[in-house]
């Protein structure tokens, strides 16, 4: 599942509503040849689509046809930057998905299959808490900003008119129970309140990249409910110094390993409790005794911290993961864990982010004390975890989320050096 999936099922969830979408489709991706049937005219082809949009009133009359496949190019570019939207979605063609990188909710259809309801199952969590019911409402007061200028280029294609969506969560997974959903907010409820504080940040801020943001919040709230599904402490180890540090780098490698086997692990001791409440025995051997099945949810796990810039390298092949954030994650990051006007040193900086996000970078006071009660190390203060942390700060500080106004003191804050 990709963010931009998540983002379809979310959006589609909040509002209840989709668009067609027909002729974004048709304009952003690219056929040459074209399939004539019986039944349906193939309109894919520029030379085909170029008369039709024209017709239509979508598309100037002073686009000839070769500006029509440049402009085409870009169309692609900007809508499938994700990857999902590639494959034409309409007669005489027909796909398994189609989720566009969408700059607003009018980008969302309803061509979606690869998402598992999250995006339900997450706004299901939220509605059962008062935290999450005040993020709800600060992400609707986002969504109702004015788009992005991205947005302004696909607007001639798209629906005047949306339709209604049916969630079939309820249908597909079952209810999720009143008791279940509470108790799973009150668990989630401070990394709830980092997502609220994000979306106030970036109401604040009208940042082309909000929609953006939020979804990758709302992904990185979803790991860290797999994570805490996985163990009542989760920890992951930043390797800041990208593999310059051999210790860091199997520890880090250690740290995301073991919580790998404790989601794996963490069916079977749900169902060993009982706490799986209406399942049976029956559907429950049917599951474990599927080794396909535990490997769909180990690749989900494994995918979701990849896709979301937490876990590295992005290879599928690749045996040994560790994590390593990317720049986007951690300026989201920041922004779900800082107020308006706050600042905090870089050690209080590194608590919040273990106590919300479960990621130790070697910064704060006992971070090593944590290490080693967890049974990770060995690793020396001075020689690993200072060098480590100190890599950190310093990719803060390119990222304009921290400065040092003197040796051994880092300040974070956002907008650091407009506001120290």
């Amino acid at each position: 599942m990709k963010p931009v999936h998540f983002a379809t099922s979310f959006l589609l969830a909040l509002t209840g509503r989709y668009y067609r979408l027909e002729y974004l489709n048709k304009a952003s991706v690219l056929k040459v040849a074209p399939r004539d049937t019986q039944r349906v005219r193939d309109e894919y082809p520029s030379e085909r689509l170029h008369p039709l949009l024209i017709e239509q009133g979508r598309l100037d009359a002073t686009v000839d046809l070769d500006t029509f496949r440049t402009l085409r190019a870009h169309l692609g570019a900007a809508y499938n930057n994700d990857g999902a939207a590639l494959a034409a979605a309409f007669e005489p063609y027909s796909t398994f998905g189609a989720d566009y990188s969408a700059p607003s909710p009018r980008y969302i259809s309803n061509k979606s299959k690869n998402h598992g309801h999250s995006g339900s199952f997450v706004l299901t969590i939220l509605e059962a808490s008062p935290e999450g019911v005040e993020t709800l409402r600060e992400i609707r007061e986002l969504l109702e900003l004015p788009p992005p200028p991205l947005a302004t280029l696909g607007a001639p294609l798209l629906d005047e008119d949306d339709e209604t969506w049916v969630d079939e969560h309820d249908e597909l997974f079952g209810p999720i129970d009143a008791i279940r959903a509470s108790a799973v907010a009150a668990r989630m409820s401070d990394v709830t309140a980092a997502v609220c504080r994000l979306v106030r940040n970036l109401r604040r801020q009208r940042s082309n990249y909000a929609l953006r943001y939020l979804v990758l919040g709302l992904c990185c709230w979803l790991f860290t409910y797999l994570l805490r599904q996985a163990s009542e402490n989760p920890i992951l180890l930043i390797d800041a110094l990208q593999g310059g540090n051999l210790r860091i780098r199997a520890q880090s490698r250690s740290t995301y390993a073991r919580l790998l086997d404790l989601f794996s692990s963490s069916y079977d001791r749900t169902f060993a409790d009982r706490s799986a409440d209406g399942l049976s025995e029956a559907d429950w051997n049917v599951f474990a005794s599927s080794a396909d099945a535990r490997q769909v949810l180990d690749e989900h796990f494994r995918d979701l911290g990849v896709r979301i810039g937490i876990v590295q390298p992005r290879s599928a092949i690749a045996k040994h993961k560790h994590v390593e954030l990317q720049a986007d994650t951690l300026r989201m990051l920041a922004l779900s864990l800082l107020d308006e006007g706050q600042v905090l040193t870089m050690p209080d900086f590194a608590v919040q982010l273990h106590a919300t996000w479960s990621l130790v970078v070697g910064a704060g006071v006992h971070d090593g004390e944590l290490l080693r009660n967890n049974r990770f190390g060995p690793l020396d203060r001075d020689d690993d975890l200072r060098p480590n942390a100190a890599a950190f700060e310093a990719l803060m500080i390119r990222l304009g989320l921290a400065i040092e106004p003197s040796d051994g003191l880092t300040l974070v804050a956002i907008n650091a050096e407009e506001l120290i």
